[in-house]
């Protein structure tokens, strides 16, 4: 019985001694890495750390993509801002060049033209009258008289009708009141324009019901009386007719001159 008892305790310590050399190989650090338990926490965390690292890399990468967005769209402002001077500073452009042409062109209508001319800027219309006279940007002191023919590079476009100091109004000759002795050019026959028709019509009443004029035919002013020099380009026939038998002709004009669209005009010196 005794003996038995021994060989229970020996066993025990053997299990004692067994179980503290496994715990101390469990918990105890090697020499060149972690322990165990570190080694265990290391595999386990291991997902967890590869997702946190992949969600701040994310997160990098999208304010990154952020900035260079912003820094995007500043640039695009920019460049519509710059866009947008260089549409307005092309259109400035574009008017310049139109001007000089215009003046070009009277240009030469002054230099092919006999007589002496000064050029107007025209700056003033009345809304209510808008084919019956413009405001130009030159008078009395300039040399402007009441009465001088206004002209353009396109033919005749009326007279003077007042003058200021730096101003003058120009009576169209679409105005109602508005008339010049005229001749057809191919056969001198002679009449005269008056106004009234609209910016694209004239008419053209002549002296004898026999007067030779025909669609096509180019009325210019006659030179006669003192308001307005011989052979102004006035228009073109477009149709002729006779209001009632006995009566004179009459023809209906297209004017040579766009009148809606005046910008510069030379007044015709004396």
């Amino acid at each position: 019985m005794r003996r038995r008892f021994q060989y229970k305790k020996m066993i025990i310590l053997a299990v004692l001694v067994a179980a503290s050399v496994a715990l101390m190989n469990v918990t105890g650090k090697p020499q060149n890495g972690p322990s165990f338990w570190g080694s265990l926490f290391q595999k386990a965390s291991k997902p967890v750390s590869s997702a946190y690292l992949a969600v701040k890399d994310r997160f990098q990468s999208l304010k990154v993509a952020f900035a260079d967005k912003e820094a995007l769209i500043r640039k695009n402002e920019e460049l519509e801002a710059n866009l947008r001077q260089l549409r307005g500073l092309e259109s400035k452009i574009q008017e310049v060049e139109a001007e000089n042409k215009r003046l070009r062109d009277l240009l030469g209508f002054q230099e092919n033209a006999p007589g002496d001319y000064l050029v107007a800027e025209v700056f003033g219309r009345d809304p209510s009258k808008w084919f019956s006279s413009v405001s130009i940007a030159a008078g009395s002191e300039q040399g402007i008289e009441p009465d001088a023919a206004v002209v353009c590079q396109a033919g005749l476009v009326g007279r003077i009708l007042s003058v200021g100091d730096n101003l003058s109004t120009v009576l169209l000759l679409t105005d109602p009141e508005s008339g010049v002795g005229a001749v057809v050019q191919r056969s001198r026959d002679l009449g005269v324009v008056l106004g009234g028709g609209g910016p694209e019509s004239l008419t053209a009443r002549f002296f004898s019901k026999d007067a030779d004029v025909q669609v096509g035919d180019l009325i210019v002013t006659s030179g006669m009386g003192s308001k307005f020099p011989e052979g102004l380009l006035i228009g073109e026939v477009v149709s002729v007719r006779t209001p009632q038998p006995g009566l004179v002709k009459e023809a209906i004009v297209r004017p040579s001159v766009d009148f809606e669209h005046l910008e510069e005009v030379m007044v015709v010196g004396r």
